[in-house]
């Protein structure tokens, strides 16, 4: 062995002389940050705080057909949410986080009619939580005006963001509930609502719609569809997450042909959205004509 080949006589690489070690975020972990534009983070918290405690009773809500939520809090999840301001925070952020899903939806034909009008159309976002799709549509079209339905601490929040985004100024807000639902609009949006709700109060609230809706006004409605022949979705994961977390359910659309039928709607079509979402085109349905003597 030669002397350059001894061990001893070999370079030692001292410590700061390497490379940097540790970890860091990527691009994926990196939407767990609150400072990220895109974050995910407030429905990370969401699904894996309150409602991964309530898919705990998974069980009870499989066995009975009650809501895992109700059985572990003693009341349901929009009365439990209400009590607490910093869990009703939580959960309107992790649905606005969610929201990126709806980007489509501003080209929808029935906005881009709808702004093409020559008066300036009105958009009535119905439970629009904080404005995350009304805010979308509104800065699309700059021709549309928008009216917000939802509790007072969303409508404060939904206030301030189309504030910030510029179109605040053609938007008005109404704190209410479905009972609420203001009348006169050209186009009426439920997202994300009726599968919160048993059939029961899928009829109820769109009936509130239905009256509020003048002859020509259209209605979209933002919901992941069961399919029919039974094919993987993530439809029907949101089906168990729906019956164990609020007690509604996600559904197939000739379904919601029906829920719309009894409330003398009429489903028009369906457009795609990501992640198994659709929207559903509904109108008022044309009254039967008088019998002839």
């Amino acid at each position: 062995m030669t002397r350059e080949e001894r061990p001893e006589q070999r370079q030692v690489e001292r410590p700061e002389q390497r490379p940097e070690e540790g970890f860091r975020l990527t691009a994926l972990g990196a939407l767990l940050r609150a400072d990220e534009p895109a974050s995910m983070r407030p429905l990370a918290l969401m699904y894996g705080g309150p409602f991964y405690r309530s898919f705990g009773e998974l069980d009870h809500a499989v066995r009975t057909g009650q809501p895992g939520f109700d059985h572990l809090h003693g009341e349901n999840h929009f009365d439990h949410f209400a009590r607490d301001p910093e869990l009703a925070d939580l959960f309107d952020r992790s649905m606005a986080a969610s929201a990126r899903m709806f980007r489509p939806l501003p080209a929808h034909p029935v906005l881009t009619t709808a702004a093409q009008a020559p008066a300036p159309a009105t958009v009535v976002d119905v439970a629009g939580g904080n404005g995350e799709l009304l805010r979308p549509v509104l800065t699309a079209h700059p021709g549309l005006r928008g009216v917000l339905l939802e509790r007072p601490h969303a409508v404060a929040t939904a206030r301030r963001l189309l504030d910030a985004a510029g179109c605040g100024a053609r938007c008005s807000y109404r704190a209410g509930d479905f009972a609420d639902v203001p009348a006169g609009g050209d186009v009426y949006v439920l997202a994300r609502v009726l599968h919160d709700w048993d059939d029961d109060r899928c009829r109820e609230i769109l009936g509130h719609c239905a009256r509020a809706m003048p002859a020509h006004a259209d209605l979209l409605i933002v919901e992941r569809l069961l399919p029919a022949d039974g094919s993987p979705s993530p439809a029907t994961a949101w089906d168990l997450h729906m019956l164990c977390n609020v007690g509604g359910r996600e559904r197939r659309e000739d379904h919601y042909a029906r829920l719309l039928a009894d409330a003398g709607l009429r489903l028009d079509g369906r457009t795609p959205l990501p992640l198994g979402a659709h929207v559903l085109h509904a109108r008022k349905a044309p009254l039967p004509e008088p019998a002839r003597a």
